[in-house]
């Protein structure tokens, strides 16, 4: 099983600048498929815009990559490098569309996800007058 550490920026690239527009919060995942015969929760985490949930997504392939075979970790290194799509993921989150990135890794798939999040069961919200 491939390790998520913590994530670190890259060296390569600034930390994002904090946006004073809160258009999430998104829900960013990492699963393992195929170990196990269900999917396994490798990370999870909330972003609070779609800058941010971009970011993470770049921070954990990259993690990824780092862990992979070579062959394995090119197409996700070549995913990274690559400006427009970098900037499609960004124009897709930013309009709450989701966005999955998967990754085939010896004997295992990776995906990793971000999801306009969705509080699951009843939310009760109440509001005191004066």
């Amino acid at each position: 099983m491939l390790q998520l550490l913590h994530p670190l920026p890259p060296a390569s690239r600034p930390a994002p600048p904090l946006s004073t527009v809160v258009d999430g919060p998104y829900e960013c995942t990492v699963d393992e498929h195929g170990t196990h015969p269900t999917p396994t929760l490798l990370s999870r985490t909330r972003a609070q815009t779609s800058w941010l949930a971009a970011w993470w997504l770049q921070i954990q392939a990259r993690q990824l990559a780092a862990q992979l075979p070579p062959a394995l970790a090119a197409p996700v290194l070549t995913w990274l490098a690559d400006e427009d799509e970098q900037d499609h993921v960004r124009r897709l989150l930013a309009v709450h569309e989701p966005y999955t990135l998967t990754v085939t890794g010896v004997g295992a798939e990776h995906r990793l996800a971000v999801t306009l999040w969705q509080p699951r069961g009843e939310v009760t919200v109440e509001v005191q007058r004066r």
